[in-house]
């Protein structure tokens, strides 16, 4: 009886089960409590779902190969890499070297945690729906008998709306100031042409000499970031995206003067380029990425002394001056390549301080 009374006991419960597990340390014991959970956990359960959640997310990404766009592959594989080198408290692992079937909410709950305190709330959201999708799978496969993300509710968003920080517009004085120190960027004509367009940066650097008309501009195609590296696509971000902008007079005076620095640029065999193909090049010759071009842009906006931005400002600008302007917002839609008109309106139709002052004077009330 004293032998016993010195053992160590550690107890747990399972399914409303409660088990106790002795050892003559608590180390001993805790051990004891691990293999037996594990074990009550694989009764009844299938052998495949002892397979690692790396490897079933290689087989279930496998298949869906040729299904899906690239870009949309490389930011499923981005996100399931914050899934899988998420270390799990008491395993001493990573998640992705777990057995599907000793994965628990917990667990989840837990990524969920760790992984709010260093991203942004949408990606956290859309990681987690991503290992809920995996694990759906997984009992379809009849791997699982239910997913552990079952019941663990998105997180509610705190940070600033895309319109009030990611998306802004320039003022008119932002807009003379930087494009006077932009004048000696080798991105000049691009960012002339982006805030001329309404283009996505993307959309500019795939755009092809060919796919300019007398009256219009095709846009089909954008740059896409590939596990490879940038490459052009074979298509536009969505379906409203592939369309026809007007080729406007200052679009064609940037074009006329791109087109001539392309052949004194690249005018010579060692340069491996084919000026009459990519209208915009960056300037080691390969195709735009817009990391750079934002670099740039901030280095500008330092020595113009204005807040710095993204290349995706030129495109909020162009809206903003449209809807100033005038601009019927159904037509200011179609040439933004917006799926639906309330994105057009939410996102980029800002309306600057000094416009609403003025529309405010126009009311009359009488009174």
């Amino acid at each position: 009886m004293t032998a016993m009374r010195k053992r160590k006991c550690i107890t747990f419960s399972y399914e409303g089960k409660r088990y106790y597990c002795y050892g003559k340390t608590l180390l001993e014991a805790g051990e004891k409590a691990v293999e037996k959970k594990e074990a009550l956990m694989t009764e009844g359960v299938t052998p495949r779902a002892k397979i690692a959640l790396d490897e079933y997310f290689e087989e279930w990404n496998e298949s869906r190969k040729g299904s899906i766009r690239a870009s949309t592959e490389r930011t499923i594989g981005e996100e399931y890499k914050n899934i899988s080198a998420h270390f799990v408290n008491g395993t001493g692992q990573n998640l992705g070297k777990l057995s599907l079937d000793r994965i628990d909410k917990r667990m989840v709950l837990e990524l969920q945690k760790e992984l709010s305190c260093r991203m942004m709330t949408s990606t956290v959201n859309c990681t987690i729906a991503l290992l809920r999708r995996l694990l759906n799978e997984a009992v379809n496969d009849r791997l699982l008998d239910w997913n552990p993300c079952n019941g663990i509710k998105p997180l509610k968003r705190t940070e600033e709306s895309a319109r009030d920080c990611g998306h802004r517009a320039l003022s008119v004085k932002e807009t003379m100031l930087f494009f006077e120190k932009a004048k000696s960027s080798r991105y000049y004509n691009l960012y002339r042409f982006l805030i001329n367009s309404g283009l996505r940066c993307g959309e500019a650097g795939a755009l092809k000499i060919t796919d300019i008309n007398k009256d219009t501009i095709s846009i089909t195609r954008t740059v896409i970031n590939t596990a490879q590296g940038l490459k052009i696509g074979d298509d536009v971000k969505t379906r409203a995206g592939k369309r026809e902008i007007p080729y406007t007079d200052s679009l064609k005076r940037i074009v006329k003067d791109q087109i001539e620095i392309n052949k004194n640029t690249f005018n010579c065999p060692k340069s491996g380029v084919n000026q009459t193909e990519h209208l915009f090049y960056s300037p080691r010759r390969g195709i735009v990425s817009v990391s750079s071009v934002d670099s740039d842009i901030k280095r500008i906006c330092i020595k113009a002394g204005i807040e710095p931005f993204t290349a995706h400002a030129f495109r909020d600008t162009f809206a903003t001056r449209a809807i100033e302007s005038g601009m019927n917002p159904k037509t200011l839609q179609e040439i933004l390549g917006h799926s639906s008109y309330g994105i057009t309106m939410t996102l980029y139709a800002h309306v600057m301080p000094s416009t609403k002052a003025k529309e405010m004077q126009k009311v009359k009330t009488g009174v």
